[in-house]
């Protein structure tokens, strides 16, 4: 019995070092594979996935207009395409697909027209405005959005490149001698309690080295990357689950212990990525083209453009009641110092509005004077695109289309064409709300009315000119 039972114990030993052998060979091809990086160059994936951008099936198509079939295509997400250059850098939620403002504005404008998106986010219409030499112009009310944009518009040549991923190098070694004195350095942070609260106290301890060498360099496009680089770990290292799940700790089942030296490694390859994209990105961009300007003003004001500053307009209005940037992007403006008070006074639709009792007529007020105000710094001739898509409201679907549509007849604006494509809704909410007609994203094109064919029109016309312009 004895020899029968060693027999079947080394049979048994032998299947699983088999096995593992094979699986040891499975996981080494998947680590092997070449994947291609943000230069286009050829790099070891090192078991990190490309990017993906968002993948949502298009259901059905209904189009109008002249141009209704290309703004159809420019609707229409390509589900295998991944996020490229500097359009990967840093999490954004509510951002739409860089072939969109591709498409849309390879056809709506002629060269040097001045594009611009006042609800800028990430700046996505800006990096497809840059490469295609255009003048960009973005604006957003979140500090955050600024600094995410100045990055992925920046340009930098290979030396520049790496010569800001050799500083986070370098910081990462200071950092990890820190970790290992018994009273290294602090960095007070003005909300150090707030901090704390959603970090493990090693990661804590590593992100404010990190924070405190960042700060003592110089001031400069280095400090700069280096700040828009942290902010992209600052949720990641967090206990909160995701940017778009605000204040929703991570479920202790799905959490992973996060190791020391987790963050600087992260942060120093993350450099590395940005940097490396940003220098594919100029590659891309006619060098008479002129950089980005980014503003941070509310647009329903828009005080620093003036009558008819732009010629197009491209750019997704906030959606009611769906999002809170505020509360979502308040961990990393504590971190870095951003002053966040104009954003929580001034944010159009935000989901923390709805419980206040300010709900989509709220919503409806402000986005009809931020058309007005557009209405002032489009030439007349310009182009106005807005991509939306349909919301949930008190358990009811909201046609976004016909929302804007009403808003915008309030102003010098004509409809020329539109496209609109069918989506997939997942939960049960959506799938009970949405069961008539389905939930659908769309694409606006409109053109900016002369003061004679506003009033023809029965609109307001050609807003007037503030005095002295």
């Amino acid at each position: 019995m004895g020899s029968k039972s060693n027999v079947r114990r080394r049979a048994a030993n032998s299947r699983r070092t088999a096995r593992g052998q094979r699986n040891g060979a499975e996981r080494g091809a998947a680590a092997g594979k070449i994947m291609r990086n943000a230069a286009g160059k050829p790099s070891p994936s090192r078991g990190v996935r490309r990017r993906r951008s968002f993948s949502q099936q298009n259901l059905a198509l209904e189009t109008e207009g002249a141009l209704g079939s290309l703004l159809g295509e420019a609707l229409r997400t390509p589900e295998a395409e991944g996020y490229i250059l500097t359009h990967a850098f840093h999490p954004y939620p509510g951002r739409f697909h860089y072939l969109l403002p591709r498409t849309v504005l390879a056809a709506i404008t002629r060269p040097g027209e001045r594009v611009f998106d006042p609800f800028m986010g990430g700046g996505t219409t800006l990096v497809e405005a840059l490469q295609q030499g255009l003048p960009a112009l973005g604006n957003d009310l979140n500090p955050v959005a600024v600094l995410v944009a100045r990055e992925r518009t920046r340009l930098r040549t290979p030396t520049e490149a790496r010569m800001v991923t050799a500083e986070a190098q370098r910081i990462a070694v200071q950092v990890e001698a820190l970790r290992r004195e018994k009273h290294p350095p602090r960095m007070e942070q003005r909300f150090q309690h707030r901090l704390a609260a959603h970090y493990q106290p090693h990661l804590l301890a590593e992100l404010m080295q990190w924070m405190r060498l960042i700060e003592a360099l110089p001031d400069d496009d280095r400090r700069e990357t280096l700040r828009a680089v942290f902010s992209s770990a600052a949720v990641k290292f967090s206990n909160l689950a995701a940017d778009s799940q605000q204040g929703v700790p991570r479920s202790s089942r799905i959490a992973k212990p996060i190791g020391k030296g987790a963050a600087s490694r992260f942060l120093v390859d993350k450099c590395g990525e940005l940097t490396r994209a940003q220098a594919a990105l100029a590659k891309r961009i006619a060098p008479e083209t002129p950089p980005a300007e980014l503003y941070g003003e509310d647009a329903r004001l828009l005080p620093s453009l003036g009558w008819g500053a732009v010629d197009c307009i491209l750019t997704s209005p906030p959606y009611p009641g769906t999002y809170d940037y505020y509360a979502q992007h308040r961990l990393r403006m504590d971190w870095l110092g951003l002053d966040g008070q104009a954003l929580l006074e001034g944010e159009i639709g935000a989901r923390r509005d709805r419980p206040a009792g300010r709900g989509d007529d709220s919503w409806s007020a402000a986005l009809g004077d931020t058309l007005l105000t557009l209405a002032r710094v489009l030439r007349p001739g310009g182009a106005l695109a807005l991509a939306m898509g349909d919301w949930i409201s008190a358990d009811h679907a909201v046609d976004a289309r016909a929302a804007l549509t009403r808003i915008a007849q309030r102003g010098p604006w004509r409809l020329e064409s539109r496209a609109s494509v069918r989506r997939a809704v997942h939960s049960r909410k959506e799938k009970k709300a949405y069961a008539k007609r389905g939930k659908w994203e769309h694409l606006l094109l409109f053109t900016r009315l002369a003061a004679a064919e506003g009033t023809a029109q029965g609109g307001r016309g050609r807003p007037r000119p503030p005095p002295g312009t």
